[in-house]
């Protein structure tokens, strides 16, 4: 008896819609089908995206270094590349230093396709944002810089 009334003052206690990580993965899902959608007839996913920005902002990047620059781990980057490799987007070479490192380099049609979506990603975070004000959108990313 004792255990089902301290399973049910624990159950009282924890409501998943107070907890923060519920609310982030809801906005996160909402944010990723505003994305999916924007650049549906791109074909292009949001880490796919990241890592084509991060290739512009940089040049010829190292792999590893490009999965630390996207948030990415390695398995992850390495799957992206490989896809935006298949589709002609990024071109891989081996570090003439380092055999064993890869540089990967966004090629003419990545940069043609990061530009068309670079056109329509500003919507992505504006439809986003939309439900609360510009004040609370500044406040929102201040917030989330702090915990990332």
């Amino acid at each position: 008896m004792k255990a089902v009334a301290r399973r049910l003052e624990l159950d009282m206690a924890y409501r998943l819609e107070d907890q923060v990580g519920f609310w982030l993965r809801r906005a996160y899902q909402r944010h990723m089908a505003i994305f999916a959608a924007a650049m549906g007839d791109l074909d292009l996913t949001s880490t796919q995206f990241a890592a084509l920005v991060k290739l512009h902002d940089q040049g010829a990047t190292a792999q590893t270094e490009l999965g630390r620059l996207t948030g990415m781990d390695r398995a992850t980057i390495s799957g992206v590349v490989s896809r935006l490799q298949k589709r002609g987007l990024v071109r891989l070479r081996p570090d003439p230093e380092d055999g064993r490192t890869r540089i990967v380099a966004l090629t003419d049609a990545g940069a043609d396709l990061l530009g068309r979506a670079l056109a329509l990603v500003g919507q992505v975070s504006e439809q986003t944002l939309a439900p609360i004000g510009a004040k609370e959108a500044d406040a929102l990313r201040e917030t989330l810089r702090k915990l990332g």
